[in-house]
């Protein structure tokens, strides 16, 4: 069992309101930390916004990296399912959004959140292709230099910083270790949320198309929709809006239709 020390160093609170309709959780990147979404979350009328702080980064950076998406999942899933009720004793109810590898993590915590009893009101995909296709695989392996190179073309830090020794030092042990983890897992096919799925991209993104992440919709047995974007793999940073305003309606709706079909 989790505890209150142990949800405060996995699950960040990036922003608050005072009567939140929605918890919504967002998951990073591949070395990628909970604070990348706190200008984000500000941008958040009515819910509390919290970032999943992964180990080996950061204020976790000598805990050991974990072995697996799934790993990572169990551990965060555990922690959310033991979430406590508000002072009404009404359960607020959680979203889930991850960005690239985030969104593997995030779906995985999903899955694992309904098989508990308390399933998601919806799972949002960011910049990655579905969980059953394996692509890329190899990215964890390259040198130095190279791998480098790469994370330079998905625009998540200034190629300028990635000069710096002292942050290379930082930055690379676990984005290479979290790279391992998306380039290492498998999904069986059979594997599907009863969820709703929202699945949005860049169309200048050079990790995923349109058709890749479209196969999200056999993830699910719940509602599917996929949005296009002006902007690269981290579009949300500049041009997040329509996301935001996707998040909002999705909880404004699902609570909509919930409360219609109380007793």
């Amino acid at each position: 069992m989790g505890t209150a020390n142990d949800f405060g160093h996995w699950i960040r609170k990036l922003s608050s309101v005072e009567a939140p309709r929605a918890n919504l959780v967002c998951f990073p990147h591949a070395g990628g930390s909970a604070n990348f979404y706190v200008q984000f979350a500000r941008r958040f009328g009515d819910l509390d916004v919290h970032g999943v702080q992964y180990p080996g980064r950061q204020d976790r950076r000598r805990e050991p990296f974990r072995d697996s998406i799934e790993e990572l999942a169990a551990e965060t899933a555990e922690l959310l399912s033991e979430w406590g009720a508000d002072d009404a004793n009404t359960q607020v109810p959680i979203v889930l959004l991850g960005n690239s590898m985030g969104a593997l993590v995030a779906f995985e915590v999903a899955h694992r959140l309904e098989a508990a009893g308390s399933a998601p009101l919806a799972l949002f995909a960011c910049g990655r292709v579905a969980p059953t296709l394996l692509k890329d695989q190899s990215t964890h392996l390259k040198s130095d230099d190279a791998f480098l190179r790469e994370m330079a073309l998905l625009g998540g830090l200034g190629s300028e910083l990635l000069q710096d020794e002292e942050i290379r030092d930082l930055v690379l042990p676990p984005m290479r270790a979290d790279y391992r983890l998306a380039e290492t897992y498998s999904c069986a096919p059979e594997m599907q949320l009863t969820a709703p799925i929202q699945v949005h991209i860049g169309n200048a993104d050079p990790k995923v198309n349109e058709a890749e992440a479209t196969l999200w919709k056999q993830s699910t047995t719940g509602d599917f929709t996929m949005t296009t974007h002006d902007g690269g793999h981290f579009f949300f940073t500049d041009n997040g809006d329509r996301l935001i305003d996707a998040v909002n309606s999705c909880v404004h709706d699902a609570l909509a239709a919930k409360s219609v079909n109380m007793p």
